[in-house]
């Protein structure tokens, strides 16, 4: 039991909530609702429900106020935080109950367990009966009473509820309850229905445009013309509360346009703040924030854009809470928020990272595409975009553009409803070239569709200049047919527009001169494409594009690395990554190909990051073209590391995906190629052969560059089916081509094969004359991975190329360097002693596994300072090592020790390369 203070300011408590608070000033009646609420109240048990704001206590106050008028009992209690306190809640209930007459409470007082109460148990069933009953004795019989609660969801419901409808089934049939809270328990919803219940919602408690009126002409200094109460009625969606914080704008207003009314304004900022935080913390309000982004909602695709895990319970919690969440069909599948709560959250929300943000809007934008809603997938693609640079674009080819540009664009898209954009050639206009830079070549010709369309319609004919609208589709069209690799006809419609007479912009002058550079590099004409893509960076400098900028220095690294100009192209990968933000899927595709020129090198560790960092930013939706070719560069690494089983099914994934999203066809021909080294590798002709044909199918004729890639694809093919002639005759061919070209890259990879091939036939001296050029081309641009992947064939070609031809300085550091990674890389390296191939170490004093490393060393050529530098010893250590080597095989110099290492190895087997073993 407390102490006589304790009891004291218990009682001052329970009499401030017994209390009915006043209304505030400037209150206007609702008549109307008070009637549907006379009528629901005759049931046993009604509920009104809606968020904050809505004027649920306003209208119980004027309920009580008219029942007692009427001479019914009424009773009041409002609910608070620490009524979560059961033994507290059911105190108040008592004492609530009490206030209906003295001889209530002399009945029911005494019916309380306060051992009980203390314990948290609540009231037993006994005792809920004893006061039903005690309610039958000392009501009037007849006499309607109302026990109003006020802020019921405030505390914590747990328990309670069960006691409170058990309670309500237990009285006079007169006797009525009336609950009102932002919301309740489904355990309550549910077993209401049970009792006969009546419910007031948000479609009730909104305001007509008549109450809209007469509380604007009580809160505003001089009234607003119609049109701007309904513009502001209608985004508040009849929320009382809204048109309270809206009084200061719509104050005097003549027009809808001299309305503001949206969520960065202070008053409402600070109303939410205070309203929504109090009631909201942790998780659950940064659920909120995240999901605003969205225009409508649903739990498939909540989980779809946040991940499962707790992304159901977040969203039932929600719900259940009824923060401004509206049902938008009758199913309750779909949900959105109400206008203005959901404007305040997205001003919120802005204030975390774009990239987060746009991440999101991405994932969306994926979901409703693969289920066909089109339009919702390009509004929320256009989020995920580079919002700027689209907008640039648009103005550029059509001078359309958004008249409140001091919103931020995140606001000023999510205001817009996705139905809308179909007929807004602006909204067209800035979907098509979203979804241009996002390479969704078919999903942008739609729209490009949509936008003519859109022109045609009463409502925009005339607005624009019809050259202008021409010349806008043509930009748009001439840009879909360099993404598609049709190289000849996109020169064409590049030469057209830079010769139309308009005037063109430089953002948009940047872009026409980037698909321009394309199409020399579909029909081969690399060197004019680098130059192209110097005009493309001249003009967009002019305006400081940042994607066009990044776009093109992307695109002159790519023709660098086909240059074979790997230590170029390396130093402008590592500054495009220094510039381009994180959130960019340019950022994905920077990092892939940096991955692979580091391959090319066998750097593999570096490679390996970027790989890693490329797959996460990069996606099969969203620039499908970079997530291909994040694929090959994970492919890349993947054979390189051996694991070539891994990387066909990386590659044949990546393939797949390309193939059904309708990939620019030059990166999916790419990845064919790749896909055949890996086949060749593995052996598998059937493979080859099927990619043979799928390449065959859908490279043109124009296409240089990607019929070179062809030809080598059939001679890998030739050589697997053991025809050796026809793959020197196809390679000697390519070879032409990729010199005079410049195609180093290709070049590289046709000399590799040729030499192997020739090898395998027996032609030792005419494969040492291509090994020769092969490693001059080689050693001067640091070509590593394409001779290693070679094999052993190649390994033991440079084995004797070391100790029986004299090259330069560069070529023979460069051909040990080789050796060493062949050393590494092929399984005679790991097989240890007595694996095939190995050295006989059978001596009564044999050569410790370093010794035996060093001897491998030595026979690849390597000097004792090389040894050292390649092992990291001292060069002293190394001399001890070797002499200690001279001794155990009874030899005291280098030749004679290299003499007896050769007479005691024994015949190796075959290796991993793509010609290990002859064919045919």
């Amino acid at each position: 039991m407390g102490t006589s203070t304790e009891k004291g300011l218990l009682k001052a408590v329970v009499r401030a909530k017994l209390t009915q608070p006043a209304l505030p000033i400037g209150y206007v009646g609702r008549a109307a609702l008070l009637k549907r609420l006379e009528l629901l109240a005759r049931q046993k048990l009604t509920l009104v429900g809606a968020p904050t704001g809505y004027g649920k206590t306003g209208l119980m106050v004027e309920f009580a106020r008219k029942k007692a008028d009427e001479g019914a009992l009424v009773s009041w209690l409002t609910v608070d935080e620490e009524d979560a306190d059961f033994a507290r809640f059911c105190r108040h209930i008592v004492a609530a109950l009490a206030g209906l007459g003295a001889q209530v409470a002399a009945e029911i007082e005494p019916l309380v367990d306060e051992e009980r109460l203390e314990r948290g148990a609540g009231l037993d069933d006994g005792a809920l009966v004893a006061m039903g009953n005690a309610l039958f004795e000392a009501l009037p019989p007849g006499m309607p009473c109302y026990l109003l609660i006020d802020d019921y969801g405030c505390a914590d419901q747990q328990g309670r509820d069960e006691q409170l409808l058990r309670f309500c089934s237990l009285t006079p049939p007169d006797f009525h309850v009336v609950l009102a809270s932002s919301a309740f328990s489904w355990v309550l919803q549910t077993d209401a229905y049970r009792l006969g219940y009546g419910c007031l919602g948000v479609e009730d408690l909104a305001l007509t445009i008549d109450e809209a009126r007469h509380l604007a002409n009580a809160m505003c200094d001089e009234p607003p013309s119609d049109e701007a109460l309904e513009k502001a009625c209608r985004f508040v969606e009849g929320w009382p509360q809204g048109l309270v914080l809206a009084a200061r704008s719509l104050s005097g207003a003549r027009s809808a346009d001299d309305v503001r009314l949206d969520g960065s304004l202070l008053n409402v900022r600070r109303y939410f703040q205070a309203q929504v935080t109090r009631l909201v913390t942790g998780d659950l309000l940064s659920f909120m924030l995240e999901i605003s982004v969205l225009e409508t909602f649903s739990r498939p695709l909540c989980e779809a854009v946040f991940g499962s895990g707790s992304t159901q319970a977040l969203l039932d919690e929600l719900i259940r809470r009824n923060l401004f969440v509206v049902p938008c069909d009758e199913e309750g599948t779909w949900f959105r928020f109400n206008a203005l709560f959901a404007d305040w959250l997205r001003s919120e929300l802005l204030q975390l990272r774009i990239e987060e943000i746009r991440q999101t809007c991405a994932r969306a934008s994926e979901w409703f595409h693969d289920y066909g809603m089109q339009d919702e997938a390009a509004k929320y693609l256009l989020l995920a975009s580079d919002f700027d640079y689209v907008a640039n674009l648009t103005e550029a080819t059509c001078s359309l553009s958004r008249s409140d540009k001091r919103t931020h664009y995140l606001l000023w898209l999510c205001r817009i409803p996705s139905a809308e954009f179909a007929s807004s050639p602006l909204l067209c206009m800035l979907s098509a070239w979203s979804c241009i830079t996002n390479a969704r070549v078919a999903d942008a010709q739609n729209w490009i569709t949509r936008f003519e369309r859109s022109m045609q319609e009463p409502a925009h004919a005339g607005s624009l200049d019809p050259s202008i609208v021409e010349f806008s589709s043509k930009c748009l069209k001439m840009k879909c047919v360099a993404m598609e690799g049709d190289g000849q006809e996109a020169l064409a419609q590049c030469d057209e527009l830079l010769n139309s007479g308009y005037e063109i912009k430089p953002s948009l002058m940047s872009m026409i001169y980037q698909s321009l550079g394309e199409a020399y590099e579909r029909i081969g004409d690399m060197a004019q494409a680098q130059e192209i893509y110097l005009q493309a960076q001249a003009s967009a400098s002019v305006d400081a594009t940042m994607h066009q900028l990044l776009f093109n220095s992307f695109n002159f690294a790519e023709v660098q690395h086909c240059f074979g100009e790997l230590a170029e192209a390396r130093e402008s990968c590592e500054k495009l990554l220094r510039t381009c933000p994180f959130d960019f899927a340019l950022y994905g595709a920077i990092c892939a190909l940096l991955a692979r020129v580091l391959l090319e090198r066998n750097e593999k560790e570096r490679a390996s990051v970027l790989v890693e960092r490329s797959l996460k930013r990069t996606s099969h939706y969203r620039h499908i073209d970079m997530y291909l070719e994040a694929r090959m560069a994970q492919a890349g690494l993947l054979a390189a590391r051996g694991s070539l089983s891994e990387a066909y099914e990386v590659i044949v994934e990546g393939i797949l995906h390309g193939e059904q999203k309708d990939v620019p066809r030059a990166v999916l021909l790419h990845a064919y190629f790749q896909q055949a080294e890996i086949a060749a590798r593995r052996r598998n002709l059937r493979d080859l052969l099927l990619i043979e044909r799928k390449f065959a199918a859908r490279v043109h004729e124009g296409d240089v560059y990607c019929q070179l890639l062809l030809s080598l694809v059939r001679a890998l093919s030739a050589w697997e089916k053991g025809d050796g002639p026809t793959v020197l005759e196809t390679l000697e061919s390519v070879e032409v081509d990729a010199r005079k070209g410049r195609y180093v890259c290709l070049l590289v990879k046709a000399l590799v094969v040729e030499t192997v091939v020739l090898r395998e036939m027996g032609e030792r001296s005419r494969a040492c004359a291509q090994l020769n050029e092969l490693l001059t081309l080689a050693s001067r641009h640091g070509f590593m991975r394409s001779l290693l992947d070679a094999g052993e064939p190649l390994r033991d070609l440079l084995r004797d190329y070391s100790t029986t031809r004299k090259a330069g300085a560069s070529v023979r550091s460069y051909v040990k360097s080789l050796l060493v990674e062949f050393e590494r890389e092929l399984p005679e390296a790991s097989s240890g002693i007595d694996g095939p191939g190995a050295f006989a170490n059978d001596g009564p004093d044999p050569l410790t596994p370093r010794e035996l490393e060093i001897l491998k060393l030595l026979n690849m050529g390597l000097s004792r300072k090389e040894i050292s530098d390649a092992l990291c010893i001292s060069v002293n250590t190394a001399k001890k090592h070797l002499a200690n080597i001279y001794s155990k095989l009874g030899v005291g110099t280098r030749e004679e020790a290299l003499r007896e290492y050769a007479a005691n190895r024994s015949v190796g087997s075959g290796g991993s390369g793509p010609a290990s073993v002859a064919r045919g």
